[in-house]
Order: structure tokens, then sequence, then C-alpha cells
């Protein structure tokens, strides 16, 4: 794609029919997803027959809602965008989402000029990980770095602490988004970051890096101040009483105390006094610096920390934590390791981080974690007894650069250390592990060495390193720590590593690059040195011809230097990516060790977009988001023009040209980058989006445009999600996609309310984003849907989303709409594209109940009827599956224990707890904590098998089936396919509250049947007034329960027992099934 792009003037898009008419993925998945559901139209004027979306999956994952810094709320499910609330009075402001490689962005449209523009960390954006971070104190943790001294001057932000190293101030922003727009308007800040929150990344160990022979010669780190960030330090275990000198807690717990467990191990490792278990430099004096509580340690906090560490005389800092980033680039953290080392002369020690394997991806770099990746670190990999490179560590290169990191590498696997708490010991493995013994040797380097800084202990430590001859720098540095050598050894190299950069593709005319490698010799006598350099392609293949050296034959003076001049020559096809090697400086027995790397660049080609306005003049409050489709990759461009270099793949592209009156999105979900290109996003090439519904005077509500495009089977979404409708002045276009018009499918949603009903809009669209799009429904075009919705506890929430889903099934139902609970709703809706719905009920400071169902097709002028989250809720299985399977060896249960009156079976439930159990032939096979869900490997052959689940619901959750249970015997030939399996919904016509007149009445029952069950044969029923303490017989007839229900009494529980025509027994049971007026 080397020619300028273009925006279409095609027409508003292809109307997908019901039947799937289209080719292609998108044909498939769609053709797919109304093969799962309703085939064609369901019946009118009756319960809509629904079928559960994919992703629903019982009383299963409960949704997990972030909040930016914004205010607004953003839910996901099973990872995947579900929802989006605007904070208070945010509900004109449009949302920018995207996915790819599975991480979904969000974007707040008053929030993207600035974030492209690099005030805002885009992590404070990035919902997957933001979900994935545990939660530390109130608000949201920033780190906003200054312009100058003063500031920031927001006055809703709560300044937990003062970070003069990093030029910044911790902070706590208020989850209403008040701190927002006064952070952007603040001339005093210079970037808000979100506070990062890392994680905590010796009997034969010490031997292993030749500890005893220090020991024997009298060094044990007597002298030196070793400090440990981390989660405390025991004091109290013997292996380390009267080590610390001094201790300070920087995280929100109230004390130093080890509640983890982490710290102390470390420590151990470090400095133990036990004469078995004896730490590297068990005569280092230790400084606890308590950087992380029990989930997390926060970037500020260890800004803090390492700054006291300093400050009380620290020669080396021990930070076994780590967290991953995707790209290279300036952090707080980092930069204040940078800065200290200089400043300070400390060595700063960082684990490497157990992320195992790089990435395979040329260009995109290795897996070593952040602060590892600061350039004065001595960051360390692990290794296994027998030297092999453990498979968690995390390997190189640096991302960016192409530096080599890790450092090196030092035991990490299985290390026994002290267990806080006790006065045990336990084994450990980890690049955390790993740390604490390069820390221990750079202390009893420092001991013998007390006026070395500690970039001098650094290449002491690197130039000594022992090298496993089966791996490459990129995996273990310059070697294993070598504490003999170390101390024996004379002559070290500067700099401990040698990164000549990155060389640009293409590579046919690439001039060699040339960098000084100085070698010092603190002995008496001069060494000569013959010098050779090992090399490596990016695969980890030998390579020659790549890096020279030029003199390869030095005479270093005694206390003086010599230099060298490394060579890195890239035009020869080696291979795309970072190449690496090892200068070894050999002469008697000295052998110094230097990790040099270049980087032979992939393909990258320049995208230059240019965002015009009416007018034809350059946008300035204009962005552009480009998204990697087959990665985590984004990068922003802001302002009337800009340029990125990006390497060749598929990319989705978002869009917003803002003008006076309006402004113009485009988009495309498969942008197929191979040459440099340029795209024009003029707001003149787009059209306008309007809706209009066949009422006047509606008001409004949620709107979202989507667009889903394919690239070798991957999914890439990109969309913009507008609270209050789609805005008037609204134009959106096309850009001219790259790949197969059936690829690509565009979703549009849209809400009005009117006086006595609401409109729901949907399309579904092939051929990708369309240029403008108009509609105007008359009211016969539309069908009336009509939907009971049951009682929710007082307190709490109920709310209802609808909407024309993706076309795998997945709908993102943006704009959650409240509802009354008990109550009634009349909607009218578009016909042709299916729907899918989803009941969500939540209240204070939790969520407790989902439910969907879908999807849906309706004929025009027909009306439905609909009930959601109605007694009684018992066990259900999900419509189209098959709740008892023996696949292969597996023996599979899953139902839902909690499936509403109307047959939605939800796809979460809060519960207080949970037991499923399986049993064969009398013997219990395994057991859960789920409910209504196990699955175990049982041996072959037949046997007779029982199932018991219960559950007992959250009590906040409902007034209703408070707890269900049940127990399932069946028989099992040992062949492969669905077992035979009884499920009882009980039916009773009750009131909108739930509850059920006194005297007479009739419960109908009915028995879902899978897997070959018959019957039932037999069935009896008991009713409880007093919650199942005491039951008594009820009368039936034919499939149906007759009660009296006595006065006073206000709930009626229900149990019923039967046998299919194939003896295979069930028992359910379900507390408080409904109530009885009073």
């Amino acid at each position: 794609m080397g020619a300028p792009a273009r925006t279409s003037h095609d027409d508003d898009g292809e109307l997908i029919d019901v039947t799937g008419r289209i080719r292609g993925t998108a044909a498939l998945a769609v053709a797919a997803l109304l093969a799962g559901g309703a085939a064609g139209p369901v019946a009118a004027a009756g319960p809509v027959a629904a079928a559960e979306t994919a992703a629903a999956r019982g009383e299963g994952t409960a949704p997990t809602e972030v909040v930016l810094l914004t205010g607004d709320r953003v839910a996901l499910v099973d990872g995947r965008l579900a929802g989006i609330t605007p904070g208070a009075g945010r509900e004109r402001i449009a949302f920018h989402s995207s996915t790819s490689g599975g991480r979904v962005r969000v974007v707040p449209g008053d929030a993207a000029a600035a974030l492209a523009s690099g005030k805002l960390d885009p992590r404070l954006f990035d919902v997957t990980a933001l979900a994935a971070r545990p939660r530390t104190g109130d608000g949201i943790p920033l780190l906003i770095t200054k312009n100058g001294s003063d500031g920031p001057r927001a006055t809703s932000l709560r300044a937990t602490r003062e970070l003069p190293d990093a030029h910044a101030v911790a902070a706590r922003a208020p989850e209403s988004g008040a701190a927002f727009p006064e952070l952007l308007a603040d001339p005093t800040v210079r970037k808000v970051w979100l506070d990062a929150a890392l994680k905590p990344a010796l009997d034969r160990s010490t031997a292993q890096i030749g500890a005893p022979q220090a020991w024997q010669a009298g060094l044990t780190g007597a002298g030196v101040k070793v400090a440990v960030l981390d989660t405390g330090i025991d004091g109290d275990h013997p292996d380390l009483r009267g080590k610390e000198v001094a201790q300070a807690n920087f995280s929100e717990e109230p004390d130093n105390a080890d509640n983890v467990g982490h710290g102390t191990h470390v420590a151990a490792t470090i400095a133990s006094g036990d004469a078995r278990y004896r730490g590297v430099a068990p005569d280092a004096e230790l400084l606890d610096a308590k950087v992380c509580d029990v989930e997390t340690c926060l970037e500020s906090w260890i800004i803090a920390g390492m700054r006291w560490a300093v400050d009380q005389g620290a020669d080396v800092l021990n930070l076994s934590l780590a967290f991953f980033v995707d790209e290279q680039g300036e952090s707080p953290l980092e930069d204040t390791i940078d800065s200290l080392s200089a400043s300070s002369g400390a060595l700063f020690v960082v684990a490497a981080g157990n992320n195992g394997h790089a990435p395979g991806t040329p260009g995109v770099g290795g897996s070593v974690n952040t602060p590892g990746t600061a350039d004065a670190a001595l960051t360390v990999g692990a290794v296994e007894r027998d030297e092999s490179l453990a498979g968690f560590s995390s390997r190189g290169p640096r991302r960016g650069d192409g530096g080599v990191k890790p450092d090196l590498t030092a035991p990490g696997v299985d290390i026994v250390a002290a267990r806080a708490g006790s006065t045990g010991r336990v084994a450990k493995s980890g690049t955390s592990m790993a740390t604490p013994h390069a820390v221990g040797a750079a202390a009893l380097l420092k001991q013998r060495n007390p006026d070395w800084s500690g970039q001098r202990i650094k290449a002491a430590l690197m130039a000594s390193a022992r090298p496993n001859p089966a791996l490459h720098p990129l995996g273990q540095g310059a070697g294993r720590v070598d504490v003999p050598r170390a101390l024996a050894q004379t002559v070290t190299a500067e700099p401990a590593t040698l990164a000549l950069g990155v060389r640009r593709w293409p590579h046919e005319d690439d001039e060699p690059v040339t960098e000084e490698l100085v070698y010092r010799n603190d002995s008496a006598s001069p060494i000569s040195l013959d010098l050779t350099v090992e090399q490596h392609a990016p695969d980890g293949t030998p390579v020659t011809g790549v890096f020279t050296a030029s003199p390869a034959a030095l005479t270093v003076p005694a206390g003086g230097t010599a230099t060298t001049r490394i060579t890195a020559t890239t035009r020869a096809d080696t291979g795309i990516g970072v190449h690496s090697g090892t200068v070894v400086a050999s002469g008697g027995t000295t052998a110094v060790r230097t990790p040099v790397s270049v980087d032979r660049a992939e393909e990258r080609h320049d995208l230059t977009i240019r965002h015009l306005g009416p007018d034809g003049g350059p946008s300035a409050g204009s962005w552009t988001f480009v998204s990697r489709v087959d990665g985590y990759r984004e990068d922003r461009l802001g302002g009337g023009e800009g340029t990125i270099s990006l390497p060749p793949g598929a990319y989705a592209l978002s869009s917003l040209v803002r003008h006076e009156g309006g402004s113009a999105v485009f988009s495309t979900p498969l942008l197929e980058l191979d040459g440099d290109t340029t795209l024009v996003l003029d707001a003149r090439e787009a059209a306008p989006l309007v809706i209009t519904p066949p009422e006047a005077g509606t008001r409004p509500g949620p709107a979202s445009i989507t667009s889903e495009g394919f690239h070798e089977g991957r999914p890439s979404v990109t969309g913009t999600f507008y609270p209050a409708g789609f805005p008037e002045g609204l134009r959106i276009g096309r850009l001219e996609p790259d790949g197969p018009l059936d690829e690509q499918i565009t979703w549009i949603n849209a809400r009005f309310q009117g006086a006595s009903a609401g409109y729901r809009f949907g399309w579904l669209l092939a051929g990708g984003y369309p240029t403008g799009f108009t509609r105007a429904p008359a009211r016969s075009e539309l069908a009336t849907i009509r939907t009971a919705i049951g009682p929710v506890p007082a307190g709490a929430r109920a709310s209802l989303r609808g909407g024309v889903p993706a076309p795998d099934g997945h709908a993102d139902h943006l704009g959650a709409l409240d509802v009354p609970a008990p109550g009634a709703l009349v909607e009218l809706v578009t016909t042709g594209a299916p729907w899918t719905w989803a009941f969500t009920q939540d209240g204070p400071g939790d969520f407790y109940a989902a439910r969907s169902s879908g999807p849906e097709t309706y004929l025009a002028g027909r009306t439905y009827r609909r009930a959601v989250n109605t007694p009684v809720f018992a066990p259900s299985a999900r419509p189209g599956t098959s709740p008892l399977v023996l696949d292969g060896d597996r023996l599979r249960f899953e139902v839902a224990l909690f499936g509403d009156g109307g047959g939605h079976t939800g796809y979460y439930e809060a519960t207080e707890s949970a037991r499923t159990s399986l049993r064969r032939n009398g013997e219990l096979v395994g057991e859960s904590d789920e409910p209504g869900r196990v699955g175990f490997a049982v041996p072959p052959g037949a046997a007779d098998y029982r199932v018991d689940a219960e559950a007992v619901r959250a009590p906040e959750g409902s007034d209703f089936s408070t707890r269900t249970s049940g127990s399932w015997t069946f028989r099992s030939t040992g062949a492969r396919g669905e077992l035979p399996l009884t499920l009882v919904r009980p039916k009773p016509s009750l009131d909108p509250t739930g509850a059920a007149r006194p005297g007479l009445f009739r419960v109908p029952l009915e028995f879902q049947r899978h897997g070959g069950a018959s019957g039932p044969r037999a069935f009896t029923g008991e009713v409880s007034y007093d919650d199942g303490a005491t039951w008594s017989q009820a009368r039936t007839s034919g499939s149906a329960l007759l009660l009296e229900h006595p006065r006073g009494k206000r709930f009626a529980s229900l149990r019923v027992t039967g046998s299919d025509d194939g003896g295979n027994t069930f028992t359910q049971t379900v507390v408080r099934a409904y109530k009885i007026k009073g």
C-alpha cells in the first residue's frame, strides 16, 4: 500500500439480512450466530425463544469494572468490552474504544488530544491492564511530573508524597473525575502518569556462585549497607535477628511487618546468619524499606523508598520487583534509578522479571521488565542449578534500543531461605530470588573495595561472569555471577555493556557504526589481552562478520587503561532483529566479558496522517489512534499533521477531525501497511450520521457505531460510543480498506425514549465502515417488545441493555438503561438483524447478577413478550448446550443454579458459598467451589455417577432462591457423548413482586430433559414455609404441584424428586422460591 489512501464516497453500507447472505469470515460468523439462536423470526405474542450468547457461563465470571481518571466507568466481561457509564455531567462526551491483541482501550473524547500529545499516560486508558491491577486505597493513584518546582495546582487531588528525585508528586485523584480537567489545564503539569503497580517478581545456591571462597578470605559483607525494597523484613526470624539497622514503611499498611514473606526471603538470601542456610553476605547491614503491601508495590512508594535508602547510606539496593511495559520509553522509576545511581554512587540491582521467552515478532523486543531496563541498573536473570536458563527468566533485548538485558544471571530456582512469621524456611523460585545473590556478591566486592562506585562494581561483576556456552547474551547477559573471579580479576571494561544502536531498514546501504571500549587494569603489572567477539543472530544461532574489534590485541598498563574500537556492520543479510555478541578479552587467567548488541531493524514505513477541517486547512484539535491488529501496540497522532514509523502489517485506525459546529469520524478496522503511506482525513469527504425515530419529541439515548475486521483470523474492533445519542453535526467516513470487504462488518445501535415507549434501532452493515448513514424507520417497520422485569432488593439498581451484536455474538451493550424493578418496559425495535439483551443488577459497592439472552430476531408489526429476573430462580441449562457430557476421559457438568423464570441463565450470580461434587460408584472423584460446574477425568468403562451441587446467594443479591441445590444420579456406559439429565423448572403465575396468593395454588413444572433422559417416570413434591427447616408432602396433578398456602407465611420453598425411565434420578431444592401475599 504505497499510494495515498482515499476516503470512500460509496453508499452507506450493504445491509446484512438475517439469512447471512454475505461472503467470507464475517458471513460465517453471522451464520453461526443465527444458527446458535433463533434461525428465523420467533413466534409472536408469546415468550421469546432465547439462546444464550457464547460468552455466557452460568454463575461464572463477574463483570470487572474500572474507573478512568475522567470519572467514567468501563465494564469488561470475560476480558471483552461490556459497558461504558459516563461520569456525572459527562453524558455528551464521546468514547473511543479499540480492541487488538486481546487488549481493550477506552479513551474519552476530551482526553484524546492530551493522550496524543503525550500529556497523559496511555496506561490510564488501558482497560485490560487496569482491570488486572489490584486496588490500593481510595482514589486513582497518579504520578504527576512537573515542568518546574511548583504544582500541581488541582485542588481536588490528594497529594500523598513529594518525589523530588523524579521531579514528581504522588497523588490520589477522586473517582468522580474532578481532577481531570484541572490537570489538563494546569501549566505546571508535564505529564500525568498512572502510579504503576509492580509486583515482587539458600543451602546450595551460595556455593553455586562461589560465595564460600569469599568467606574463607574474610569477606562477609561487613560494613556494607544493603537496602531491601520489598514487602518488609521479619527481623525476628532467627536467620535475620540483629541484621536490620534501619527500617521505614512507604506502603499503606500500618507497619513494616512482612505479610507476604517475599522481602524476608530476599533479605535472608543476602544476609542470613544461619550456619547451613547462610546468606551470600552474612554480615551485611540491612536497611528495610517496605515498598509493597500484600497486593502491590506502587511506583511512588518505590521511588520514595530508594531516596530514603540512599539517604541512609545504602551501598547496594535490592529491587526484586517489576512490571511489564509494551515498549521502552521514559519512566519516572527508571529515570530515578539512573539519577540516584549517578548522584549517590549506589548500585541498584533489579530483577529481570518472570515473563519467560521474548515475543517472536521481529522488532517487538524482549520481555525484561521495568525497572530492570534502566541503564544504571544491574539487571539479573535466573538460572537453574545445572546453569541452564530458568524457563521463567525474562529475556532481552531491551525494548526501544536493542540493548542487552539482563546484565547477568544468578541462581533463582528452588532457593531455600527464611519464611516470615516462623522460624522455618521455604523454597521459592523467580528472578526475585536470583537478584539477592547478585546483591550479596556486590556487597562482598564493596567490602573489598570500599571506594568503588556502584557502576564500577557492576562492571566487575559483569566482566568476571561465567557464561553458559549454550546461551547467548540476550538470555544470560555476560553470564552467571562468579564471586571468586570477580574478587580475583583486576581488569574491567567500560562500558560494562555496549549498545551500538538501531540501524534502520533497508540495510543495503548501512554504514558501519563504531564505539570505544576501554579496559582498566587495577593490578601492579601490565596485562596483555587478545580480543575475540562471539556473535549471534537474532534467533541465537552463531554468525560472523557483524562485530569486529580493532585492535584485536591490547596491552593494558599497570593502573592504566587501553582502548579498542568495536564496530558493527549490518549490510549482510544475517537476519532481522537484534544481533548480540560478547567481546572476550583474555590473557593468562584474565577473561573479561562485555555484552554487545546492534539492532538490524525490521522493515518500517512512514504513515503520515493529515487532519483537514471543512475549510480544507489543518484541524489542530484532531487525533488518530493506530492499533496493530495482531499485537498490543497502539500509536497516537494529534494535531493537523503527524508521521509515525511502523512495521508492515495490519492496523486498525480511528480518527476524529474536530471543526466548528461538529466533528468527522473516520475508521477502518483493516489497513495493510506495506509502504510509505499518507492518509488525508478530510472532513469534507465525510457524510452525516442521522437516525430519526418515527415519533416527534423523543429524547436521544445511548448510541454507538463499531467496526470489526479480521486479519488472519484475528479480530480487531474499533468503535465510538455516545451516551446521549449521536450529536448534531456528526459526520462519518470510511477509509478505503485494504482487505476484502466481506471481512469487515459495522454495527450501529441507537436508542430514543418517547412519551410512552422506547425505540431501539440496530443495523449490521457489510463492507466496512460507512461514509454517512441516514435512517428514518417507520413505526410499521418495527416490532414491539413488552418486557416484564422482576424485583430486586431495596437499594439495588436494575439495568437493561440491548443491541445488535457483533458478528461473533458478542454484544458490547455500552449504554445501560436503568429500569424499575419490578416494572415493565415497552420498546419498539428494528427487524432483520438479530438482537441480544442483558439484564444487570448491582448495588452500592458490588455487582450481584447479570443475565443475557439472544440472539433473537423479530418480524415487523408483531408484538413479543419477555420476562427477565422473575422468580422462580432454579437450576437450568443454557439453551442449545449440553449440561452433562463425557468427552473422552473427562466428565463435565455445567448447570446454572439460578436461571430465572424467563429462562435466562445469566453469566454471573453473586454467591456467598457454593460446592459441586462428582462421585463415581460411590467414591468421590472431586469437588469444586464453583456453583453448578465441575469437570474431572474419570476411569474408562461403565459406572454409576452422582453430582451434588449447592449454592447460597449473596444476602444482598436477591430475596428469592436464597439457596438452591440439586442431586442427580445417572448411568454411563463409558461411551463419549451426552449423558441423561433432568432439570426441573417451577413455573408458577406470580404477581410483579414475585408473590403468590394464599390458599390453593398451582405450580406447573417444566422438565428439561437432556442426553436422552425421558419421562419423568415418577416425581414427588414437597413444600416448606420455614425456609427448609421442615417439609410437607405436596399433592401433584399432571406435571404440577397443588399447594395450600397458609396465611401469615412469607415464602414458599420447593423440592422435587423423581426419576426417568432409565432409572436416573433427580432431586432439586429451592429455598424461598417465591413470596406469599400477606
